[in-house]
């Protein structure tokens, strides 16, 4: 302890006290707070003692009694190391008590030394750092839109240069005041509550025979409003990590005519299966005005439940699927499928296909392509089995320019919408109230900018289109129609009115007029008329009257309520009491029974590091793909580094070769190894095939699948012995596998000669084999590439050989 400048602390706080003793302050609360101010200036904290008040009874007089936080003692029993107190009964004591004669208080100084060291800095103090009302209300205001806690800090000691306040008062802060909105409901009662006072329209349901959410179902009515107006394309996706307890959040989008996204729907769903589709698609259905409205067009991934549950729901609509997602699949199977010098020749043609605009241009770019990857039977086999053939009608541009789709041929609206929403939401370990006050934000401002973009086209005219063409346009149609109407007039100088040339998709996919109209129009000297447009571009408001006479009269509830009369009237009292809940559940959600469904804790597999807040998707398919290859690049050796593992491979090399029998030796011109993880021979087997080694676990699929598909002729190769062959092709996890899993031959060599349509020869010590196709034999022209060489050493590793061609054996 530094008792020097204790010394002079104990001096200076005495005298200074003793100086004010004549000093006279108005009230109890005055000389309260210059106590305190004193005290903070000279780092100690002034706290109330004791404080009594003059209420007529015998013995009770106005007095207040102040002390040092450090005085007294803590009355504990307790022995626990985590427990401590700053209390050191510290004697400082000062005692106000009111004038005798006239108004005002008076200050004396009882005690005036500490026992204890004074403060040099007051920052982080837990009562100096407590929040006033005026900087509370400012926490809770901030905290109701989404700032973080550390800019939260920031701005109270923007506002207050003396705020001591620190981060895990700001959190506490917040923490109660989310705990004081919900008050004594549930969380699903909250929500219920929360979703009622802003009107949204809303269902729910149970898990069979519990009280237990299932799936729940919401949406503005300003949503719905725009849905009945701009009813043509609905997107559709589902986005995860939104809440702790890792429900799908299916998320239905539409587009205006100012090209602007808008959300219909938000679903919470218990699994992503067909039923729950149903479920969610079923009450967007009820969201339109009539049946005449329903959406013409919807676009999703390649999700075979949502796409079954959107057949039998919507079954007139036709139903796109992303071609962003599309093309990107086909390029990852491409980059593992064919050599790197010929993936942007590959990927070149198949967009030629996608963007084809007959049927025999289609026809033709398909021939080309199948001639082009005639060598690589693999990776065409995927495109027309699993795009192609099922799907082209959904995504090819021959057939998706017969409908009108107003552009939207990808997902990205509703990924876009996914991402704004993620940023509202700011964790992914929120409860559904958190999820609903995020979407409930993102749809009011949603909801302005769309009214914002109508108003600007009222109003406003781009000077881009102030010509005479354009007139009977002007504050009719929105800014983006006359866009889209100014890219066709670019197509004019190259296709005039020629029809054939010009295609007219834009008639059919926007209802807009094609470049050959507009060429037609300027050769006669007319503006464009404004029926040529659709209506869909005409709509600049979001005011669609949702009800009329004959609505109000469908939904008339005298019946209704006179058989509920009539039931409560013939039941018993228990089941009047249990139809009451339930109406009441209907009336007042805030009551519902229904509970929040359990977290979903993982209870397989060692912990992961791995951040428990984060919104954003995890990668994809296609983009571990590009990661796998620019992580290969990032790994190129330097050269010092690929001398040694040159030399080194020299040697295991020397080594391989001299277990080979002494007549094949000179016929091999390299061995290389491959990882020894007990899946050495499918590694070999892909490496040799132009892929890399990591595509062993497709090589296993592929082998099963072949088997599976030719049973019968192999069970004369396998004598009968299928299952326990296809067994030893199936594993259960990735990473080092037992010997049961082991490539084998001769069992896989004539399902691999088949399979790849190559030549395979199999070298060991003692026994040397070569298997042929067995039903068509390799091409001549390709016979290097048709021939693979594995070899067996050690007794337990396969590795690659690469023998010498033009070579006469």
């Amino acid at each position: 302890m530094n008792h020097h400048r204790l010394n002079i602390s104990y001096s200076y706080m005495v005298n200074f006290y003793l100086k004010h003793i004549l000093q006279v302050f108005s009230s109890r609360e005055a000389v309260f707070e210059w106590a305190k101010a004193i005290g903070r200036q000279n780092g100690i904290l002034i706290v109330t003692i004791r404080s009594d008040k003059a209420n007529g009874i015998r013995g009770r007089k106005d007095k207040l009694i102040l002390g040092c936080e450090r005085g007294g003692r803590y009355k504990s029993e307790s022995k626990k190391s985590v427990t401590c107190s700053h209390k050191e009964n510290c004697p400082f004591t000062l005692r106000c008590v009111p004038l005798s004669v006239g108004e005002g208080w008076k200050i004396s100084v009882r005690c005036g030394t500490h026992n204890h060291e004074l403060l040099d800095t007051v920052t982080g103090h837990s009562y100096l750092g407590r929040l006033n009302e005026e900087e509370r209300k400012f926490v809770n205001d901030m905290t109701k839109y989404k700032l973080a806690p550390r800019f939260i800090l920031n701005a109270l000691k923007v506002r207050n240069k003396t705020n001591v306040t620190i981060p895990s008062q700001i959190y506490k802060a917040r923490s109660t005041y989310r705990s004081s909105l919900r008050g004594p409901y549930t969380e699903m009662q909250h929500l219920l509550k929360l979703i009622q006072q802003e009107n949204y329209v809303h269902w729910t349901r149970r898990r069979e025979n519990s009280d237990i959410l299932r799936d729940i179902f919401w949406t503005h009515p300003d949503c719905i409003k725009l849905l009945n107006t701009f009813h043509f394309v609905l997107i559709c996706d589902s986005t995860y990590k939104t809440n702790r307890y890792r429900l799908p959040l299916l998320e239905i989008v539409g587009v205006t005519s100012t090209s602007l996204t808008f959300s219909v729907g938000f679903a919470y769903l218990e699994k992503e299966r067909q039923d729950n589709f149903i479920w969610a698609f079923e009450k967007v259905r009820m969201l339109f005005k009539s049946e005449s409205l329903i959406s013409k067009v919807i676009v999703t991934d390649r999700d075979l439940a949502m796409m079954n549950a959107i057949s039998v729901v919507f079954p007139t609509s036709i139903h796109l699927l992303c071609r962003f997602h599309i093309e990107k699949n086909v390029g990852a199977r491409c980059k593992q499928y064919v050599k790197k010098d010929r993936q942007e020749e590959v990927m070149d043609l198949w967009k030629k296909i996608v963007y084809s605009t007959s049927v025999e241009e289609y026809d033709h770019h398909l021939q080309q392509f199948e001639i082009l990857c005639a060598d690589i039977i693999l990776f065409v086999d995927y495109v027309k089995d699993s795009w192609l053939t099922p799907y082209k009608e959904r995504f090819v541009n021959v057939w998706t320019n017969r409908v009108m789709h107003l552009g939207n041929t990808t997902s990205n609206r509703v990924e876009s919408a996914h991402w704004r929403l993620k940023n509202m939401l700011q964790t992914s370990f929120g409860d559904l109230c958190k999820s609903w006050d995020a979407v409930n934000m993102m749809l009011k401002n949603q909801i302005c900018i769309i009214q914002s973009s109508f108003q600007k086209t009222i109003k406003d005219v781009e000077h881009g289109y102030n010509s005479q063409f354009f007139q009977n346009l002007h504050h009719c149609v929105s800014r983006k129609c006359m866009k889209l109407i100014d890219n066709q007039l670019e197509r004019v100088k190259i296709v005039g009115t020629n029809k054939t040339e010009c295609g007219c998709s834009i008639r059919t996919t926007h209802g807009l007029p094609c470049a050959c109209e507009l060429a037609k129009l300027q050769i006669n000297g007319n503006a464009i008329p404004l029926d040529s447009i659709h209506d869909f571009w005409k709509q600049l408001s979001i005011a669609h009257e949702l009800e009329d006479e004959e609505s109000l009269s469908d939904y008339d509830f005298s019946e209704e309520l006179e058989a509920m009369k009539a039931y409560m009237k013939t039941h018993d009292i228990i089941s009047q009491r249990i139809f009451k809940a339930k109406v009441r559940e209907v009336v007042f959600p805030h009551t519902t029974s229904i509970l929040a469904p359990p977290e979903k804790v993982r209870t397989k597999g060692a912990g992961k590091k791995k951040k428990e807040f984060d919104t954003p998707r995890d990668p994809s398919y296609w983009e571990y793909v590009d990661a796998s290859q620019e992580s290969a690049k990032a790994r190129q050796p330097s050269q010092s580094s690929q001398r040694s593992a040159r030399q080194q491979s020299q040697s295991s090399q020397h080594s391989f070769k001299t277990q080979f029998p002494t007549y094949i030796r000179p016929y091999i011109e390299d061995i290389v190894d491959v990882v020894a993880d007990g899946n050495c021979g499918f590694r070999a087997i892909a490496a040799l095939l132009g892929w890399t080694e990591e595509s062993w676990a497709l090589v296993r699929s592929q082998l099963d699948k072949e088997i599976g598909l030719h049973k019968d002729v192999y069970s004369n190769v396998f004598d009968d012995n299928v299952e326990s062959v296809r067994n030893s092709l199936k594993i259960s996890k990735l990473g080092a596998q037992g010997k049961d899993k082991w490539m084998s031959l001769p069992d896989l060599g004539y399902v691999i000669a088949t399979l790849y349509n190559v030549i395979l020869v199999s070298l060991s010590r003692n026994l040397n084999m070569t298997f042929f196709p067995l039903n068509k034999s390799p091409s001549k022209e390709t016979f290097g590439q048709s021939l693979l060489a594995i070899g067996f050493v050690n007794e337990n590793h396969w590795v690659q050989v690469k023998l010498m061609l033009n070579v006469v054996y």
